[in-house]
């Protein structure tokens, strides 16, 4: 597993869920810890999210069809 792939499957959607996670410790008033180090996961989260989003996407195989280099599938 490439560096592409470990972003698009683990380093995008947990950088965004620690954002969301940051703004839902920071409404809470019940755990103290939670309130004080929500920023701070809010920030963490923010700028995983901005190094993610940097990193380009994972390069598709292109399956050639036959049809598509004979005038394409309508003739």
């Amino acid at each position: 597993m490439n560096i592409r792939v470990f972003n698009q499957r683990f380093l995008e959607p947990g950088s965004m869920t620690l954002m969301v996670l940051g703004i839902i410790c920071l409404c809470q008033p019940w755990i103290e810890v939670l309130h004080l180090y929500s920023v701070t996961i809010m920030l963490i989260g923010l700028i995983g999210f901005n190094f993610a989003v940097h990193i380009p996407a994972p390069e598709k195989t292109v399956i050639e069809d036959e049809h598509l280099g004979q005038g394409g599938p309508h003739g």
